[in-house]
């Protein structure tokens, strides 16, 4: 039965990952679910799926966190492109059986000016793109872990706004090779209303992810590799290592073939009961780079 869930989900992936970028890439809405949700993703290439030491790896792949016993809460904050804020809570729970966690993410573009058809500045407006996101995952066998989000998302622009619904579904199997994971998932499958009489669509995503440990001594790396797809965009390619050192500080760092960013990198702190993490992001093209700030509590 593995076998066939197995191969049924990475004949998804290939159908999904070799899909053509839509005509109407431009219609498409709520791209901030897209985002590294903290330092850790961030630092490793947008991804981080299989990092012990990211809270947040769920929301991206519904399966990953069940396999470890934790309870935790987590922070993240982004100084994002211009004048955006990107903001994060999380809370997590997992018994190696199941796991369960719920997420409120916040986009917050600033102000931006409002001026009439002639460019006078009639006004300033504050956009903002708002999830709250739930999860539930299980250990199907010894080796295969399913999960799925739900979720609801809400966007605003000016007078507009738009109120939206979504799941992702996801698995994550860890191979026969010692210290090695698959995981594979599609994400933002959702339904929005209209906004300004035009409804918003959902940016169907499909990823997959490989990852591969390596003790070093006393200490240990974790390579992944990750091919994403967009609907509203070409296939990504991202890789990301991830080195820990005398078992409570981590050195990380990535990169992916994205259009305004490629490198990236992050540090790691184990404090007691507390992880400290940082992650940064070099973007082209006039763009400033971006910088995350996050902290766990585990309990």
């Amino acid at each position: 039965m593995k076998r066939y869930i197995i191969t049924l989900l990475i004949s998804i992936m290939i159908l999904g990952l070799t899909a053509e970028t839509h005509f109407n890439s431009g219609e498409y809405g709520y791209q901030f679910l897209n985002i590294p949700v903290n330092p850790v993703s961030l630092a490793l290439a947008g991804r981080g799926i299989h990092s012990q030491g990211n809270q947040a790896n769920w929301l991206w792949q519904p399966a990953a966190a069940t396999a470890d016993r934790a309870k935790s809460v987590s922070a993240a904050h982004h100084t994002w492109i211009g004048d955006t804020a990107y903001t994060s809570l999380l809370y997590s729970i997992s018994q190696r059986k199941n796991h369960f966690g719920i997420a409120l993410i916040n986009l917050n573009y600033g102000k931006i000016d409002k001026r009439d058809e002639t460019g006078l500045l009639i006004g300033e407006y504050a956009p903002a793109d708002l999830a709250v996101k739930g999860n539930y995952s299980l250990r199907m066998t010894p080796s295969l872990y399913l999960g799925t989000n739900m979720g609801v998302v809400y966007q605003k622009i000016d007078t507009a706004s738009a109120l939206g619904a979504f799941t992702d579904l996801g698995a994550t199997w860890f191979t026969p090779l010692q210290d090695s994971k698959l995981s594979l998932a599609m994400r933002n499958l959702g339904v929005s209303g209209k906004m300004a009489d035009e409804k918003v669509k959902f940016p169907l995503t499909m990823d997959l992810d490989l990852y591969k440990g390596f003790d070093l001594g006393e200490q240990h790396i974790g390579l992944e590799g990750s091919l994403s797809k967009a609907v509203d965009d070409d296939i990504r390619y991202s890789l990301g290592a991830e080195l820990t050192l005398l078992g409570n500080f981590l050195i990380r760092g990535g990169y992916q073939n994205a259009d305004a960013t490629n490198f990236s990198a992050g540090l790691g702190f184990q404090i007691s009961r507390f992880n400290l993490d940082y992650g940064f992001a070099a973007y082209k093209e006039g763009l400033q780079d971006v910088h995350s700030f996050g902290l766990s509590y585990h309990f």
